[in-house]
């Protein structure tokens, strides 16, 4: 499955080529994205953001890599 990126979100296939398929790398760069997104649309010490996940057996990676990321952005 290519890499689809829209509005709604983003899909692929875990795994193979950069730029095709959805690698670790990608998950890091956009959860970066997203975590300096909301630090720059609030004010706020302390955000709260919800992860959730279904039972792909990729589902612990790409939560575990999102969730570490924005942590380590504060």
């Amino acid at each position: 499955m290519t890499l689809i990126k829209s509005i709604s979100g983003i899909r692929g296939t875990i795994g193979g080529e950069v730029s095709t398929n959805l690698t670790p790398l990608d998950a890091v760069k956009f959860a970066a994205a997203y975590g300096m997104w909301l630090k720059k649309q609030t004010n706020k010490e302390v955000l709260t953001v919800v992860l959730g996940r279904d039972a792909r057996i990729s589902g612990k990676m790409i939560s575990s890599l999102v969730g570490n990321t924005l942590v380590g952005l504060g």
